[in-house]
């Protein structure tokens, strides 16, 4: 990935090739439904990011950077825009994160395909 995921003011290790997920999701307004001739009413009151991070084979102390950011109840998370291709920042939340761990191999315990979802808030 060019551009890297940064949250707070701290860059994360190096996601996954192909480990990042941006989702742009439509929020409706309470009264949106179906009409009785089946089209749609209501209104879109905004547009909400979830970010999908993977990351490969990370030491233990890159995993405790990860784990840091993401502990607080929000946190701003900077990254690249698809629809306007350029760096924005919002603030987010952590789903729950998976940590699986890999190898304990010479002492060193590594882990493989951490994940998380970051939903803006």
């Amino acid at each position: 990935m060019s551009q890297p995921l940064v949250i707070g003011s701290v860059t994360m290790p190096t996601l996954k090739k192909e480990g990042l997920t941006i989702t742009k999701e439509k929020v409706w307004s309470a009264n949106t439904g179906r009409a009785a001739d089946g089209n749609l009413i209501g209104d879109l009151v905004g547009i909400k990011y979830k970010l999908q991070c993977e990351w490969p084979p990370l030491s233990r102390e890159d995993v405790a950077i990860i784990d840091a950011a993401i502990s607080p109840a929000f946190f701003y998370v900077t990254f690249l825009d698809p629809g306007s291709n350029s760096r924005i920042t919002k603030r987010f939340y952590a789903g729950t994160p998976t940590y699986p761990v890999y190898s304990y191999v010479n002492g060193m315990l590594t882990y493989n395909g951490v994940k998380v979802d970051l939903i803006e808030k």
